[in-house]
Parts: structure tokens; C-alpha cells; sequence
């Protein structure tokens, strides 16, 4: 696959209605080889927490009460969601008290995250990246054992590709501007 194709047709899986598998062993590669991406300093300001297909469920349980406290058809859907995923990973972001050096963690981190969606896509294994407004909370933040100076940026869910997602034409025209 062409990189620039990789690029264009990667779309976010949003369809998990059936249960899906993924290959862990070229997941776990991908992640590998996505910390090949650009990060001053070489800090490497990322880390990834993996739910196995097999730990979605209990991991639901566990992060539904939280999110959705008495609302159980809620933490029913959220279970019903996440256990048809192949898997999902927590991305956690290093964060630094340095405002020039925070800027550039936040920027290798979406470095590390483009890569890795392109070679999971590579692959055959589709991604979606959420994050939820309860990811801030410090009960969640317990959940993944995000340290004090970490940032959960949210959740990558993991599929298959059987799904086909629309190609959507970009708005560059819009993109550059002339000084």
C-alpha cells in the first residue's frame, strides 16, 4: 500500500455490531514501530495501556459505573460496544510543566498516533479514536493508572476492516493561506 493512499482511505471504524478479532501479535508491532515517529528531544511523551478482546468486558464493567453512575441502559451499551471490539488500547500522553516542551509531547504524541493508525491500517486492523468528557476524572484517570503527570487522551478502539467507511473528500482549498 502507497503511503499517500494509506492516507487518504485510513478512516475511523465506527460500526461495532458484531464481534470482532484482531491480531494482537501485529498490533503490538505496529505500536512498535509507530514510536518511530518524529519527538523532540527524543522524550517519546506516549504510552499505550492494551485491552485484550478477552479483558473488554470486566474493563467495561469497571469504567461504566464510573461514567454512568445509575444509568444502567447506558453501562449496557457501552458493554455491548466495547465487547464486540478486537481489542482497544488507552493512550496516555506524558505531559511537561515546560510550555514550549508540552507543545512539542503534544504534537510527537499525535505524531505517534497518525503512525500507528496508518500501520494498523496496513494491516487490516481499523481504529477509532474516542474521547469522552469522562476520561478527565480522577476516578478513570485510577482506572489506567494515569500518573500526575500523564494525560489520558482518550481510548484507540481496535476492528476488523470488513466495514468499509465512505472516502470523503478533503477541503484543501482551504487549508493554505498566503502571508
Amino acid at each position: 500500500m502507497e503511503l499517500q493512499d494509506a492516507i487518504a482511505h485510513r478512516r475511523s471504524i465506527k460500526v461495532f455490531k458484531r464481534d470482532m478479532t484482531i491480531d494482537d501479535n501485529a498490533l503490538y508491532q505496529a505500536i512498535q514501530q509507530a514510536t518511530d515517529a518524529p519527538n523532540h528531544g527524543m522524550r517519546e511523551p506516549w504510552r499505550v495501556i492494551h485491552i485484550s478482546k478477552n479483558r473488554l468486558g470486566p474493563m467495561s464493567k469497571q469504567l461504566s459505573e464510573v461514567a454512568f453512575p445509575n444509568l444502567d441502559k447506558k453501562q449496557e451499551n457501552h458493554y455491548n460496544t466495547v465487547t464486540n471490539l478486537g481489542g482497544m488500547l488507552a493512550l496516555i500522553l506524558k505531559r511537561d510543566p515546560r510550555q514550549r516542551e508540552d507543545l512539542e509531547n503534544n504534537m510527537a504524541f499525535g505524531a505517534f498516533a497518525q503512525n500507528l493508525m496508518l500501520l494498523l491500517h496496513e494491516v487490516g486492523i481499523g481504529t477509532c479514536w474516542k474521547s469522552p468528557a469522562y476520561i478527565f476524572t480522577p476516578e478513570i484517570r485510577s482506572i489506567f493508572n494515569v500518573k500526575d503527570d500523564e494525560q489520558l487522551v482518550g481510548f484507540l478502539y481496535l476492528t476488523d476492516l470488513q466495514d468499509e467507511m465512505p472516502y470523503r473528500k478533503r477541503h484543501v482549498d482551504q487549508v493554505i493561506e498566503k502571508f
